[in-house]
């Protein structure tokens, strides 16, 4: 069992599985997602207001759930909407949970489009800090990086529910992610875990590096895995579907955008498998610590008696 597959059967709704197309693997969550036949409503109901204020408008698709939509007509920024096609496929495969987004074309007109998450609240009317929300923003760390997505505030991420009222946390908008860039936006500080980014402005996570201090291996060890695991040679191939039709050499930018990923994701993998130790490692270091401080704190009281 792959971590999408996990990930639907924690979700365990039968409903949020179709919605999320959790039951597809990530090739054919495109297939899908390009033969959708989608219609414009003159119904706003389902258009979230951050939504509403930058532009966008409501759609249903046939199977009736709501999408907002967006023109674009410039051929550069369909290619990049694409390449955010790219990175949500990317998600679904590494087991996140994430709104599906890509470019729909209704009656000769092209559009981006995100798929509407229902009956959900930003992550900022919960204490993130806490768990199940801080284990999955720490993982999500990954994904975000690996996109160089440097735009992830607040409105970035919605929580749900399954119908056992469990909460789950959805990743959304990828307008800043940045596939196509061969340079190295964002690097790990090599004295302690960190970052150092390009994008000063942004963020790259609602946690700070010390959210990550005294944590094992294990926190990260399924989302590296899961990355790290897509065949180089179906990385190629599904790049080169998303972008076949919006540049004049799907072959050769799918297969700049599958070395980009893989080069990233190498980084950084070593980057955090040599950064956190094992469970055991971890709690031996903190039991020396610990013990450290208490030596430390005796010897300060001998001296203050003498």
């Amino acid at each position: 069992m792959d971590e999408r597959q996990k990930l639907a059967a924690a979700i365990a709704d039968p409903d949020l599985v179709r919605y999320f197309y959790l039951d597809l693997a990530a090739p054919d969550v495109l297939a899908r997602l390009d033969a959708l036949k989608v219609k414009l409503t003159e119904s706003q109901d389902d258009v979230p207001f951050n939504a509403a204020v930058k532009g966008y408008f409501g759609a249903v698709d046939e199977g009736g759930d709501p999408w907002i939509l967006k023109p674009a007509s410039d051929p550069r920024e369909l290619l990049y909407h694409r390449t955010c096609t790219f990175a949500y496929l990317l998600d679904h495969w590494m087991g996140t949970l994430a709104a599906p987004t890509t470019v729909f074309r209704i009656e000769g007109k092209l559009y981006r489009a995100t798929k509407v998450v229902r009956k959900a609240m930003q992550i900022s009317s919960y204490n993130y800090l806490d768990q199940p929300f801080i284990d999955i923003l720490r993982a999500d760390l990954v994904n975000r990086w690996l996109f160089f997505d440097e735009d992830r505030n607040p409105n970035n991420y919605l929580v749900i529910h399954n119908k056992a009222n469990k909460p789950f946390v959805a990743a959304i908008d990828y307008d800043k992610a940045d596939i196509a860039s061969e340079a190295m936006k964002i690097t790990g500080n090599p004295d302690k875990f960190g970052w150092f980014r390009t994008e000063k402005t942004r963020f790259l996570t609602l946690l700070r590096p010390d959210n990550f201090s005294g944590l094992s291996i294990d926190a990260f060890d399924a989302r590296l895995k899961a990355m790290t695991a897509i065949p180089e040679g179906e990385l190629k191939a599904l790049a080169e579907a998303v972008v076949a039709g919006y540049c004049p050499d799907p072959a050769a930018y799918g297969a700049l955008l599958a070395k980009n990923i893989a080069s990233r994701r190498a980084y950084i993998d070593q980057y955090f498998r040599s950064m956190f130790k094992s469970a055991s490692e971890t709690k031996a270091e903190c039991k020396e610590t610990d013990y450290s401080m208490f030596g430390d704190s005796f010897m300060a009281k001998y001296k203050d008696k003498n």
